[in-house]
């Protein structure tokens, strides 16, 4: 897309912070910004609904159910960027996901130094800074495309073929071959 994308997937919750992701859309009106997501509650939901509704270029999309709709796939091979907000993470599955549609990633979290390799590492909260960085020159098209590239031979059709068989064969091998005298 022609248009700068940014995407937040996530519970729309404390703990997640989207209200930062939500606030880079006023910062930033050139963008387009998607969250994908709801609050633990409905009325939660529609309290950040209500809130954010007059930011024009903010999309509330809401829970996409990535199984049952083509809607998720749609939105992360549209988005330039992903925006991960929260304060804790292991290695969020969301990170994969959206570097296996080319996307860079912007967060506070950085498991396994993935931020700071396939994207913007945030320091200080500076979240904007973060994003005009990976918006400036293209920066986060390099990134992303780095991304997929790690994401494509490590989880990759070819690499989970691989390691099938390799553990298949271990598992056949003759006992005898694993003891020494």
């Amino acid at each position: 897309t022609e248009q700068p994308t940014v995407c937040f997937v996530g519970r729309w919750d404390r703990r997640k912070r989207p209200e930062i992701f939500f606030q880079l859309a006023n910062a930033f009106p050139e963008v387009r910004f998607i969250a994908m997501g709801q609050g633990r509650t409905e009325s939660h939901t529609e309290a950040v609904r209500r809130q954010y509704a007059g930011v024009r270029n903010l999309e509330l999309q809401g829970f996409v159910d990535q199984f049952a709709s083509e809607r998720f796939q749609q939105i992360l091979s549209q988005s330039w960027i992903l925006v991960n907000t929260a304060l804790r993470e292991g290695l969020p599955r969301s990170f994969l996901e959206a570097a296996s549609f080319k996307c860079a990633i912007l967060s506070r979290v950085d498991p396994d130094g993935f931020a700071s390799r396939f994207g913007q590492r945030v320091e200080d909260e500076d979240f904007a800074g973060g994003l005009r960085r990976l918006l400036k020159d293209d920066a986060w098209r390099g990134l992303g495309e780095a991304a997929h590239a790690y994401v494509s031979t490590k989880y990759g059709y070819e690499a989970a073929i691989a390691q099938h068989l390799d553990a298949y064969e271990r598992l056949v091998r003759p006992a005898s071959l694993y003891s020494q005298p």
